[in-house]
């Protein structure tokens, strides 16, 4: 039997435009930056927006966490100690914004997003303008998929799985009682998932970005910013956007 990397793949070109169309229709003006990607074949398979800067919100915890495990002077890796690493896990599956920053204030707040942007070689991620305000950091979907390789391909797996673990592992609702299974969670609930989440409320826009591993094989990346809609019909505008992924995720596992 061929492999699925020999086996063309469906309908690509209209793939991200989907993804769009589904978010837009339940949430008009709303800004996309998708990147879909098969890690088992080392393709990309759709992409739209993917080097545009949006606000991470608590995505940006995926470079706070890998900073907490590197040694920027030496190079190391090494888990923390154990209080450490349970602030950590918490702060990845329950989205713990009081934790994200103990770790931003201990390890250099803005400092983080710099060297954890030169370390993977991510060219659209940048600190916030209000150092104190860690979830305003921007990053592009493009570079999103750089964090979640290197979680994978580059960090030591004693390292990486505790990370990993935590992000399947995400909890409904997270620690400040929001609902963060929108998007990946509920638009691709027959498969395994590791996830992280991301919202903020501004005064003229919500941003909602939903990221992470589907299947063990997939990195699924969509950052919107929109419209000051309600949290729910934000959510659920991402949801839809997911949804339709569905269909070619299923036909690809076929293969």
């Amino acid at each position: 039997m061929a492999s699925t990397s020999e086996v063309p793949y469906p309908d690509l070109s209209s793939v991200a435009d989907g993804v769009a169309a589904a978010v837009t229709a339940a949430s008009p003006r709303t800004s996309v930056g998708f990147v879909l990607y098969d890690r088992e074949s080392g393709k990309e398979l759709a992409s739209l927006g993917a080097d545009e800067p949006y606000y991470t919100a608590s995505v940006v915890k995926l470079l706070i966490a890998i900073d907490e495990v590197r040694d920027d002077t030496t190079g190391a890796w090494a888990l923390p100690d154990a209080d450490a690493v349970e602030d950590l896990t918490d702060m990845l599956e329950g989205s713990n914004d009081a934790i994200a920053s103990a770790f931003w204030e201990r390890n250099g707040g803005n400092a983080i997003v710099t060297r954890t942007a030169a370390l993977l070689g991510l060219a659209h991620t940048t600190p916030p303008a209000d150092p104190t305000q860690w979830g305003m950091a921007k990053t592009s979907a493009g570079d999103v998929l750089a964090i979640y390789q290197y979680l994978e391909d580059t960090v030591p797996d004693e390292i990486a799985q505790p990370i990993l673990t935590a992000l399947g592992n995400a909890r409904n609702p997270a620690d400040d009682g929001w609902d963060q299974y929108f998007g990946i969670p509920d638009g691709l609930s027959g498969m395994s998932w590791q996830v992280k989440q991301g919202w903020m409320i501004l005064r003229s826009s919500l941003v909602l970005n939903t990221t992470g591993v589907v299947g063990g094989r997939y990195v699924v990346v969509l950052l919107t910013r929109q419209p000051p809609v309600s949290s729910a019909k934000g959510r659920a505008a991402v949801t839809a956007g997911i949804k339709t992924l569905a269909p070619l995720l299923a036909r690809l596992n076929a293969t």
